[in-house]
């Protein structure tokens, strides 16, 4: 493991002993969650919170902001959605434009590992009649970042996770359109701690802290002394905070004034095209997310490897504080489906990655954070059959 390896393996939340959620599946590994005196965690504790908020006022106050940015004129776009081909995109869409009566700029930046699935819906969410920008950018320095992300952070898919945040403020700059109506808000459905009644901006510092850079350890403009040249950075870099201020751009959640409920959204979107993958996706067993790309799998794993939960955990912990599933078949699924390397497009990714499977296990090796598990007489990591590590306590144990 690298210098920058070590330093950034120090920020990960590192414990003796998993504790879990009494209400949900999630430990206290997962960052910025926060637990109760009682054992429960914060994203059931904000789910609860949801149910004692004035929605329609919250409505109220939404329409009261984007009358404020709509151009009247009809010389520009009201707002800028980012967009990828993914579920909440196609909701934001159609929010936006039917029920909001928007005139928005979809903006997609796009991913080298783009699905087909992926490109169908982002081909249908353009029949909602929207103008759409689609951002691509220099594959060999796309790869050359992901390779990086892959051996210093755990994550091949980090020059995604900052251009989806980068790109659609970069282009709100240039058009001159400050709204930016983003879905979900993270803190509120995921369990950040956050104050359900103030609004929450998408800022540059909302960005570093939550978005690609990786718990603000490093930053795209920083990739110069790794050899990066900086014209190649250019659509990586947030605009500077005079850019910003002179355009006014804000960016907002439209999940901080709309009640966020992925299940009735799905049914939405499906009746507007949205198409689902006939498989669920590895490392869990939902259909519907994750779609548009290939690779989150093994971002997934990593997320594992780091935390010892992946995107089961995710989504069974959602669908327990919906009512739709007990604890007890969420632990089921967790365990059926979570923990395990991605199979499916493994020798894709080792060729987009240029490395071959033994270099993917030590990497995965240089991830794996020992404190959560086992490992053997000699410290190497303890493996089970299929080379995957084995958690000290998975959930159900406690």
């Amino acid at each position: 493991m690298s210098n920058m390896n070590r330093e950034i393996d120090i920020s990960l939340k590192k414990i003796n002993y998993m504790k879990y959620c009494k209400l949900c599946l999630l430990p206290d590994t997962k960052p910025q969650l926060t637990f109760d005196e009682n054992g429960v965690c914060s994203a059931c504790i904000n789910n609860k919170l949801k149910e004692n908020v004035n929605w329609g006022q919250k409505r109220t106050d939404f329409q009261r902001i984007i009358e404020k940015y709509k151009n009247s004129e009809g010389s520009n776009y009201d707002c800028i959605i980012p967009v990828s081909g993914g579920r909440d995109s196609t909701y934001q869409t159609y929010a936006m434009k039917e029920m909001f009566g928007m005139n928005p700029l979809a903006v997609a930046f796009h991913p080298l590992d783009q699905t087909e699935i992926g490109r169908k819906n982002l081909d249908n969410l353009k029949k909602l009649n929207v103008d759409c920008i689609e951002f691509s950018t220099k594959p060999e320095t796309y790869l050359k970042l992901a390779k990086f992300g892959l051996t210093e952070l755990g994550d091949f898919q980090w020059p995604e996770h900052i251009g989806i945040y980068t790109v659609p403020v970069q282009i709100a700059v240039k058009y001159n359109v400050p709204l930016i109506v983003w879905g979900e808000n993270p803190q509120l459905e995921y369990g950040m701690p956050t104050n359900i009644d103030e609004d929450t901006i998408l800022d540059r510092e909302w960005n570093e802290k939550n978005g690609g850079y990786f718990l603000d350890k490093i930053k795209p403009a920083d990739m110069i002394k790794y050899g990066f040249d900086k014209r190649d950075l250019l659509p990586y870099i947030y605009p500077t905070d005079e850019e910003i201020r002179k355009v006014g751009v804000t960016g907002i959640f439209l999940g901080s004034y709309i009640k966020w409920d992925i299940f009735k959204q799905l049914e939405l979107v499906k009746d507007l095209g949205f198409t689902e993958n006939v498989d669920p996706i590895e490392g869990t067993y939902q259909k519907f997310e994750n779609l548009d790309v290939y690779f989150t799998v093994f971002h997934d794993y990593f997320k594992f490897l780091k935390f010892g939960f992946g995107r089961a955990t995710d989504h069974a912990s959602i669908e327990i504080r919906y009512g739709r599933i007990t604890r007890e078949k969420g632990i089921e699924l967790v365990k059926n489906h979570e923990g395990k390397i991605p199979k499916k497009y493994l020798t894709k990714f080792l060729e987009y990655a240029q490395i071959d499977e033994k270099e993917f296990h030590k990497i995965c090796d240089d991830f794996t954070n020992k404190e959560i598990f086992l490992t053997n007489s000699d410290g190497s990591i303890k493996k089970d059959e299929e080379n995957n590590p084995i958690l000290k306590n998975p959930i159900g144990m406690n």
